[in-house]
């Protein structure tokens, strides 16, 4: 079980108070989205869960341990894709397996062919597309030994197509692995689409506005996007973010 309880956390930077008093939580194989305005803290609360800097007060939770201030209890993927470029595929997929001290090359392989990959393991980062760079990324914190990932904004450079794909391919893996994921996104649909529930954050300093569990049924079929259900859902949230 991992469940995500952030408890009432503020940060300030010197006069510029980012986020106040913020709470919620994320239950264990939960996929949560996270909507605000652009500088409401978003990246802040990322940096504060992953354990880069300490909120001013409030607490961070992971299955009820204290993880304030604490590196290497979650495993992040940021908007670009962050590979090694002096390390092959394979290597860079084994990075979190490799510092946890515990690596499985033959369940790496078999999660690149999983991404469409195959025969790319010993290719370095710049031979791929940035759409199979992201998916390299993201096998990388599946296969970290951490139960909670953090998506930042993963998809936000590609175009609408290739993003679609990216969308379903994560379904697909999420749905097998059920890991916790935290997934921050400026992308209404993106967010409908993918999520159990989404968080919308006020402008800075950021709280929780409002919470939405989304009713569509899983596995998640692209045909939803078309709805009027689907198009209710991003009027709604829409007019949340920008009331």
């Amino acid at each position: 079980m991992s469940k995500l309880e952030i408890k009432n956390i503020s940060k300030s930077f010197g006069d510029q108070l980012v986020l106040q008093d913020l709470s919620f939580s994320i239950n264990d194989g939960e996929f949560v989205s996270i909507l605000g305005p652009s500088g409401s803290g978003k990246s802040t609360l990322f940096r504060l869960i992953g354990g880069i800097s300490s909120p001013d007060s409030g607490a961070i939770y992971i299955d009820g341990e204290k993880i304030n201030g604490k590196r290497g209890a979650i495993s992040y993927t940021p908007q670009a894709s962050s590979l090694f470029p002096w390390r092959t595929i394979l290597d860079n997929v084994l990075l979190g397996q490799e510092i946890a001290g515990k690596i499985d090359k033959e369940q790496a392989v078999k999660m690149i062919e999983r991404a469409g990959l195959k025969g790319y393991e010993n290719e370095y980062p710049h031979k791929l597309s940035g759409g199979m760079q992201q998916r390299v990324s993201f096998i990388r914190s599946i296969l970290s030994p951490q139960s909670i990932i953090c998506l930042d904004e993963p998809f936000s450079a590609l175009d609408e197509l290739t993003r679609l794909e990216m969308q379903k391919w994560l379904l697909s893996i999420w749905s097998e692995h059920k890991r916790s994921i935290l997934f921050v996104t400026h992308n209404i649909e993106e967010a409908i689409y993918l999520s159990d529930r989404i968080i919308v954050l006020s402008s800075k300093p950021a709280m929780v506005k409002k919470e939405f569990t989304i009713p569509f049924k899983r596995p998640r079929n692209e045909d939803s996007l078309l709805t009027e259900e689907f198009l209710q859902w991003k009027k709604l949230i829409y007019q949340e973010l920008k009331d």
